[in-house]
C-alpha cells in the first residue's frame, strides 16, 4: 500500500518530560510533588500536578488551618520550581483545589501575597479528594519559560 503525504507538511516535536527533582524521593525528604516538562522549540510549559501542604518530613503541616496549608504548598511549589530554575514570575496559573469553597477570597489573597513579584491567573476549586490524608488544599500550577535568545 502506497500512502501519500503532501508535499509541505509542516512537523513539530513536542517532547514531555516528567520531571521528578533529584532531591524529592531520598530518604530525607518524601516527595511534596511531581513536575511535568513540555518541550517546543519556543518554549517550555512546566506543569506542576497537585502540590501538597507538607513539611520536609512528609507531615501535614497546620491540620486544620488552611490558611498555613495553603502558604505551605505555595512554599513547596517555589522549592520544587526553584529545583528546576524556574522562577514565580514564570507561572502563568494557580489552581488551589479545597475541601470547602467558602475561604476562596483569603485564600486568593494569600496566594497573590506569595506570589508579590507576579500575579499568575488563580482559580479556586472544591474538590472531594486530596491526595494527602488531613489536607485542606492542594496547589496546582502552570508555568511558561522561554529559552534565552541566542546571541549571533
Amino acid at each position: 500500500m502506497i500512502g501519500l503525504l503532501p508535499r509541505r507538511m509542516p512537523t513539530y516535536f513536542l517532547l514531555v518530560l516528567v520531571a521528578v527533582p533529584p532531591l524529592a524521593h531520598t530518604q530525607s525528604e518524601p516527595s511534596i510533588g511531581d513536575i511535568q516538562i513540555l518541550r517546543n522549540p519556543r518554549e517550555s510549559v512546566a506543569v506542576f500536578p497537585r502540590v501538597s501542604p507538607v513539611d520536609k518530613s512528609g507531615a501535614l503541616v497546620g491540620r486544620d488551618d488552611l490558611p498555613q496549608q495553603v502558604k505551605q504548598a505555595l512554599e513547596n511549589l517555589r522549592r520544587l520550581a526553584g529545583r528546576v530554575g524556574i522562577s514565580p514570575a514564570h507561572f502563568v496559573t494557580l489552581t488551589l483545589y479545597v475541601k470547602e469553597k467558602s475561604a476562596g477570597d483569603s485564600l486568593e489573597k494569600i496566594a497573590r501575597e506569595s506570589f508579590s513579584d507576579w500575579s499568575p491567573s488563580t482559580t479556586l476549586v472544591e474538590a472531594k479528594e486530596l491526595r494527602v490524608a488531613g489536607a485542606l488544599v492542594e496547589v496546582e500550577a502552570v508555568a511558561i519559560v522561554r529559552p534565552p535568545k541566542s546571541s549571533r
